[in-house]
């Protein structure tokens, strides 16, 4: 019996798509697409592609294609537990290596799962979230680990800023800045061999060292406002470091959330600032459908390139 003829309803996920580019260090040659495609041929066998996230979950670079117009290449990302049985070991082929989403006991422990569009070095993604700067450490790792790249190489990987923003946080300038630092406590190393003040900024910025550290700021959300004073008479009606600092906000791909607030009152966020789409995706198992996903990036780039907003 059809699905069709059995009456039943096929159920669809909305997914956001987002579109990001990759910032290498200054002086590299090669794109993002390149790295892939090397990492891949090196890293043949499924066991390699694994990546540790965190303590609990790791990143699998399950497979990379490429699409029929020969533009770019599809990766799937899985964030999975660190259980065994979503990936098989035993084969050799990277479209089969994921074979089911659920584990045995009916306990779902796929966590998420993404898929990219990468071109040269932008990347059209699916479900990424606010996980950039992971997905931008694991990608290095990838690349170390298949020999492509040395463990010194630099890449950020940040939404396309909108240009016309831009322009006018920096000829009006910023009045207040509001921003979450999150990603910025799992990322920046602090040192505490000054005196100063140096344990309360290791607690706030230090890597944690204990699973029951990480599992403690699960749920913490750390926030920081910064605005000026009054201007007096004689003063440019400008703070130069606020401005400076909306612009990068607009550029990192480090934080969760920001917002920003000019001197003419308008506010700017990054949910603003994104280009973003979302999408129904047939439901697969405990995730959404891996073909649908890929036809549906592929006509958001067509999409964002016709009308010459790739940046």
């Amino acid at each position: 019996m059809t699905r069709a003829n059995s009456g039943l309803q096929m159920s669809y996920r909305s997914k956001t798509l987002s579109l990001q580019r990759a910032y290498f260090h200054e002086g590299f040659n090669r794109t993002l697409e390149d790295v892939l495609r090397l990492s891949f041929e090196k890293l043949d066998k499924v066991e390699d592609r694994l990546v540790d996230k965190d303590f609990f979950s790791k990143f699998f670079f399950a497979s990379l294609q490429g699409p029929s117009s020969g533009i770019g290449v599809f990766v799937r990302v899985l964030e999975i537990e660190s259980a065994v049985g979503v990936i098989n070991f035993d084969t050799t082929d990277p479209n089969a290596a994921v074979e089911e989403f659920f584990h045995p006991g009916k306990r779902e422990f796929l966590k998420e799962e993404m898929v990219f569009y990468v071109v040269r070095n932008h990347i059209l993604a699916c479900n990424l979230k606010n996980k950039a700067g992971t997905l931008s450490a694991n990608m290095l790792e990838l690349a170390a680990n298949s020999g492509v790249l040395d463990r010194e190489a630099k890449m950020r990987i940040a939404d396309v800023p909108d240009q016309t923003t831009l322009a006018r946080i920096e000829e009006i300038g910023v009045k207040e800045v509001l921003f979450t630092i999150n990603n910025f406590m799992e990322n920046l190393n602090v040192s505490a061999r000054h005196p100063s003040g140096s344990r309360v900024m290791q607690m706030i910025f230090g890597m944690p060292s204990e699973g029951n550290d990480v599992r403690k700021r699960a749920n913490a959300i750390g926030k920081i406002i910064l605005s000026r004073g009054k201007f007096v008479k004689d003063e440019v009606q400008k703070d130069q470091w606020l401005t400076e600092i909306g612009k990068e906000l607009t550029e990192a791909d480090s934080v969760d959330s920001f917002r920003i607030t000019l001197e003419d009152g308008t506010k700017a966020s990054n949910s603003m600032l994104r280009k973003s789409k979302v999408v129904k995706l047939p439901r697969h198992a405990n995730s959404y459908s891996f073909d649908h996903a890929k036809k549906a990036l592929e006509l958001y780039y067509k999409d964002l390139a016709t009308a010459k907003l790739l940046g």
